[in-house]
């Protein structure tokens, strides 16, 4: 009876303790905001958010958890959205004037430096009447032996890239230690450019064509196939001529630098047309190329270099393509 008495007196305590702890709970509950009060501030920075568009946008566990990060508030246990509510529940204002901040937030624009133009030399050629920059430094300051491999010339006495010879190396500049190349070659349009006028032609038929032009690989039914990559092309008009500028990639042959079998050029190119006598266009190409690891610090050279590409006004020393194009001498 009395271990009876004893258990019932204990329950009896341990009853009155746990009302007691539930009337604290609830009290402090009621002290609290409701959470129909709280939640705007959250809401509000949601919306700001969305109001960024979907590429500044952030999902419901960064919108929740951001005034804790602005805050400096550390908040340890639960699920991080469940860290962030509590947080939010536990300072309303400071979530409220944190996200006001957050909602509009400063942009800085970095500072693009000009290229240094004394890192380029011109080459202009009264014969076809066009003119190029090419560069004789990288951007990190090496210089480069930039030798004058072919001489401007006439188009019937270039050399031919191919059997056909109707694509001709008219110009070009080598740095043979390292491998960088800047050519100019002329040649009638062929392929899908010869029935289409050249006020129709596009940014990648241009930049397909010219590059199976130069090469010399074929498939077993004699057709030639370029061997290049092209990573974009895109046209663009200066003085009223349209000038198709394109990035192309192509597998290159070991050398002392790199002597592995998967070596690889990235190269810059831009070409123009102009009719020759009888009116045929004929495609104009500036192309440079430099190793693969090269061309980070060659690349903001090339692209100057391509802006500072033209064909100029025609002189008396002008000799159209088209003229006497089998007279070698």
């Amino acid at each position: 009876v009395s271990f009876s008495c004893c258990g019932r007196g204990h329950r009896r305590k341990h009853y009155a303790a746990m009302k007691s702890l539930s009337d604290t709970t609830r009290a402090a509950s009621a002290s609290r905001p409701a959470p129909a009060a709280r939640r705007p501030a959250v809401v509000a920075f949601a919306r700001a958010q969305q109001e960024m568009g979907s590429e500044g946008g952030m999902g419901r566990r960064a919108i929740l958890a951001a005034p804790l990060l602005l805050s400096g508030t550390v908040v340890i246990g639960c699920s991080p959205l469940a860290r962030a509510e509590d947080a939010v529940d536990a300072m309303p204002e400071a979530t409220s004037s944190m996200a006001t901040e957050v909602a509009e937030p400063a942009v800085e624009v970095p500072k693009v430096s000009a290229v240094d133009r004394s890192k380029l030399k011109e080459l202009t050629d009264p014969i076809l009447a066009y003119r190029f920059t090419y560069p004789i430094e990288t951007a990190s300051g090496k210089p480069l032996r930039m030798t004058l491999a072919h001489e401007p010339e006439k188009y019937s006495s270039a050399a031919p890239l191919t059997a056909d010879a109707r694509q001709r190396i008219v110009s070009s500049v080598i740095d043979f230690k390292n491998f960088v190349t800047v050519s100019m070659s002329v040649g009638p349009a062929a392929g899908v450019l010869k029935d289409v006028p050249p006020v129709d032609w596009k940014p990648y038929d241009v930049a397909l064509t010219v590059l199976i032009d130069r090469s010399t690989s074929r498939t077993t039914n004699g057709q030639r196939y370029a061997l290049n990559d092209i990573e974009s092309a895109a046209r663009v008009e200066r003085d009223g001529i349209p000038y198709f500028v394109y990035e192309h990639l192509t597998q290159g042959s070991p050398t002392m630098v790199e002597r592995s079998k998967e070596t690889y050029r990235h190269a810059l190119a831009v070409s123009a047309v102009r009719p020759a006598m009888d009116g045929t266009p004929y495609i104009y190409t500036l192309n440079m190329s430099c190793r693969q690891d090269q061309w980070d610090d060659l690349a903001p050279l090339f692209e100057e270099s391509i802006k500072d590409f033209q064909l100029i006004p025609t002189t008396d020393q002008y000799i159209p393509p088209d003229k006497n194009p089998w007279l070698f001498f």
